[in-house]
């Protein structure tokens, strides 16, 4: 039991050196040096490095990244670079949303030449997560199973009346059975800094105001206050957004995680097979729209 239980423990969060990101790209006559740092989930300091022939490119028309997730219906989004000098083009932004694959190209325009272009792909991770962690209740209820299997062997084999047998393995045996059944049916915890990609506009507002009024209003109601037609008749009802939507309730990536996979205990359904990614990061703008004009 001692050994379950320790082996049980979460292993110590060890948080991983971070190191910044570096590709390089020769296009024609430019060579093309990126570097971003921290090189992370959120915002980043990117660096383009210009060269042609061995000198250094002090002067373009334009220098921009283009920032594309591999995996996520989302559209692309794009910086332009500032010159630092010395064929240095730098810019600082949370580009960089969620973890996963992405690929960043690089735009550079000059006079009196073909415009370049260079495609980098990283792999972005959250900082400090670790996947053992959200593994660990799995792991432990699986050897509370074994453990209780080999008590019940252990107590069949004991060289003692078969009632005595029983009354030895039963209470062990029942203890790691409800225990296993406990750790693997606990949810899976997911640590997420992913951010919202789309900035809280007029236009992105209005699109998820459309988004809702087809899809959420009948349950949460027009205003959000969880007073829809449809919702009155549910139990238990619906979310008043209006609360749940206030700044520092919850992050946008909670919401976000609601929409797309619905909210156990509630009969809030997911609608990751039925709203692109873009549809669900501008409902969550629209909640937070509706929470601010209910104040």
């Amino acid at each position: 039991m001692a050994v379950s239980l320790l082996t049980y423990l979460p292993p110590a969060r060890v948080n991983p050196i971070i190191q910044e990101l570096h590709a390089s790209a020769r296009v024609d006559d430019l060579k093309m040096d990126l570097t971003i740092s921290p090189g992370e989930v959120g915002e980043n300091v990117f660096q383009l490095q210009l060269a042609s022939s061995g000198a250094p490119v002090t002067i373009v028309k334009q220098a921009l990244l283009r920032f594309t997730p591999q995996s996520a219906n989302i559209a692309p989004s794009e910086g332009e670079l500032l010159s630092q000098g010395n064929g240095t083009y730098t810019a600082k932004g949370t580009y960089f949303s969620m973890p996963g694959s992405w690929q960043v190209q690089a735009v550079v325009r000059r006079e009196n030449k073909f415009d370049a272009y260079a495609n980098f792909n990283f792999t972005l991770h959250n900082p400090g997560e670790s996947n053992l962690a959200a593994a660990t209740p799995r792991l432990a209820g699986s050897l509370f199973l074994l453990l209780g299997l080999i008590v019940a062997l252990l107590a069949v084999s004991l060289p003692v009346r078969p009632r005595n047998r029983i009354a030895i393995g039963i209470l062990p045996f029942m203890l790691m059975l409800y225990l296993g059944s406990y750790f693997l049916t606990l949810p899976v915890h997911v640590t997420t800094s992913q951010a919202n990609p789309i900035v809280p506009s007029s236009q992105s507002i209005a699109a998820g105001k459309v988004v809702y009024l087809k899809n959420c209003a009948r349950c949460h109601g027009v205003s959000g206050k969880g007073d829809g037609p449809d919702g009155l008749l549910l139990n238990p009802r619906p979310a008043d957004l209006t609360k749940h939507g206030l700044p520092g309730v919850h992050t946008d990536a909670q919401l976000f995680d609601w929409i797309t996979n619905g909210l156990p205990g509630t009969r809030m359904p997911a609608w990751k097979d039925k709203l692109s990614d873009t549809d669900r990061w501008n409902l969550v703008n629209y909640m937070r729209y509706l929470a601010q004009i209910a104040r």
